[in-house]
C-alpha cells in the first residue's frame, strides 16, 4: 500500500497520467500529449498551459536543493486549466466523445482522482513546511 501511495504522489506519474489521457474525437483520437504537441506550433492556449504544468513538475522534481511543494501545486493547476481550455474551446465539441466512451472517461477519471490526491498531499506538506519555518523563525 505504501508503494501505491508513493507512486500516486510522484510528479513523474502525474505527468505520465496527464500525457496519457485518451481523447476521443469525431474523426481522430489519441493521447492528450499528441494534442498538446500539435497545438504548440500554433500557440494554442491549452498546449501552452499543459507544457507549463509539465515543466513546473519536472523542475520541482529535478531541483534537488529543496522541495518546492508550491510549484507542484501550480503545475497541477496548469494541467487542470489546460484540460478545461481544451474542452471549452470553440471547436471543443469535436472532442466531446471523450465523455461518452469508457476508456477516455476512465483515463480522465483516474487522472482527476490522482491529481486531487497529489494536490492534497503537496498542500499538506507545504503547510507543514511553512509551520516548521515559522517555529524556527520565532525561536
Amino acid at each position: 500500500m505504501k508503494v501505491i501511495k508513493r507512486v500516486i504522489k510522484h510528479p513523474l506519474f502525474i505527468i505520465l497520467l496527464f500525457s496519457g489521457i485518451v481523447i476521443s474525437g469525431e474523426q481522430m483520437g489519441g493521447f492528450y500529449l499528441l494534442y498538446i504537441l500539435l497545438g504548440l506550433p500554433h500557440f494554442v492556449i491549452h498546449s501552452i498551459l499543459g507544457i507549463i504544468g509539465i515543466v513546473c513538475l519536472l523542475y520541482s522534481y529535478y531541483n534537488k536543493k529543496e522541495k518546492i511543494y508550491f510549484l507542484h501545486i501550480i503545475g497541477a493547476c496548469f494541467m487542470i486549466l489546460s484540460l478545461i481550455y481544451f474542452f471549452l474551446q470553440t471547436e471543443g465539441s469535436y472532442n466531446y466523445n471523450t465523455f461518452h466512451e469508457i476508456l477516455p472517461l476512465a483515463t480522465l477519471t483516474v487522472f482527476g482522482g490522482c491529481l486531487v490526491l497529489f494536490i492534497y498531499h503537496n498542500a499538506f506538506l507545504l503547510i507543514q513546511h511553512s509551520n516548521k519555518k515559522n517555529k524556527n523563525f520565532i525561536s
